[in-house]
């Protein structure tokens, strides 16, 4: 079954639908959420990115910045040094596999549970920790979905 976009494109089966739709629910979440996170962080900081450019990009930034760079290496690790880009990566990764039908493991999901829960108890539990706990239990209902419906479709032996 294919659509115009190639949303179902390679799922074969009354079951393929519903597999990885909270799988790819999550990947979607992670996507958007790294996206929103990287945009709004260089948004935020548009006049210290635009000290950066003015300066020149190498080597602008210092693990140990003094206070004048202060700013700097705030900006930085706000915006491509956070975990905005790896986790826009990897939804688009999950993303890519459920509608392959592939299964992602729960593992990661329950890694990425393991990490919400470390910045909420370290930072408090935002509105962004909630929704990367959210993608995390995505992922994770979607592996136990998708491995009971592959263990209902095995043959008998």
């Amino acid at each position: 079954m294919t659509t115009s976009h190639g949303f179902l494109r390679g799922r074969t089966g009354p079951a393929e639908p519903r597999l990885h739709k909270l799988t790819l629910a999550g990947g979607l979440l992670a996507v958007s959420g790294g996206a929103l996170h990287i945009t709004a962080s260089a948004l935020m900081r548009g006049d210290v990115w635009s000290q950066i450019a003015d300066e020149g990009f190498l080597n602008t930034v210092s693990l140990h910045p003094s206070e004048e760079r202060l700013a700097v290496a705030e900006a930085f690790w706000l915006t491509p040094g956070s975990f905005g880009v790896p986790f826009l990566l990897l939804g688009a990764l999950v993303t890519w596999m459920a509608r392959r039908g592939q299964r992602v493991p729960g593992l990661l999901g329950g890694g990425v549970v393991a990490w919400s829960v470390v910045l909420g108890l370290l930072g408090g539990f935002d509105v962004g920790t909630m929704l990367i706990m959210f993608v995390g239990l995505l992922l994770a209902a979607g592996d136990r979905d998708g491995r009971r419906i592959s263990r209902a479709a095995r043959p008998v032996v």
